[in-house]
């Protein structure tokens, strides 16, 4: 599972240049980092509530236990009805935000745990067994390539 920066950075510049955004369109970028990293608010939730067990196991390993079914298809179903909502409006804002949350939605799934028919089924899919060290370094880089995308996307704007 990637940390929100990660996706945060990774998901909105996907979505931004899938949906042919430029730089100066700071609605949609806005937009896109929002959709982005939105997700991840269901984590504060669950760690607020555990306290306790986060404090004597610590974070590492069971954030994946920190996510509500919106973590799962339910969330894209439910992305999938706001971009449509959104669409009568704004096609680009919809398709931005939808991009956004299935990228984040999708780089969670591979890298992590997903339970994707919750609440209905709890089957637990795991796609890698990743240890610790390995989602670091996939994190670092996924900040890395997703940081150089940026510069490029707004060096271009000039």
């Amino acid at each position: 599972m990637a940390s929100t920066a990660a996706h945060a950075t990774s998901a909105s510049i996907i979505a931004l240049t899938a949906a042919q955004v430029s730089p100066d369109q700071t609605g949609y970028i806005a937009a896109a980092l929002i959709a982005a990293s939105v997700l991840d608010l269901d984590h504060l939730i669950y760690v607020l509530r555990d306290w306790q067990m986060y404090r004597r196991e610590g974070f590492a390993g069971n954030l994946h236990n920190a996510r509500s079914s919106f973590h799962e298809l339910l969330g894209l179903l439910t992305a999938g009805v706001v971009a449509g909502g959104l669409s009568f409006f704004d096609a680009r804002l919809a398709s931005v935000v939808l991009i956004a949350f299935t990228v984040h939605l999708l780089e969670d799934w591979f890298l992590g745990r997903t339970i994707p028919f919750a609440p209905l089924d709890q089957t637990l899919v795991q796609y890698f067994s990743l240890t610790q060290k390995q989602k670091v370094l996939i994190d670092i880089l996924i900040l890395a390539i997703s940081g150089g995308a940026w510069i490029l996307y707004l060096s271009a704007g000039s």
